[in-house]
């Protein structure tokens, strides 16, 4: 009986660090993602801005 518990117990932390990961995995797409619509973003705001220059001129 002890031992089911144990190797429940065993269990249960080795999977910790795989729900870390993931979650850790996760974390870091979601910011990626972020930072190319942001870069994305910018990039065309400029090319605006260089059009609205080029038109001025």
């Amino acid at each position: 009986m002890n031992e089911h518990f144990t190797g429940y117990n065993k269990a249960r932390l080795e999977a910790c660090p795989s729900r870390f990961f993931l979650a850790c995995a996760i974390l870091a797409l979601s910011v990626a993602l972020l930072m190319a619509a942001g870069l994305a973003t910018s990039t065309a705001f400029k090319k605006e801005w260089q059009f609205a220059a080029e038109a001025r001129v």
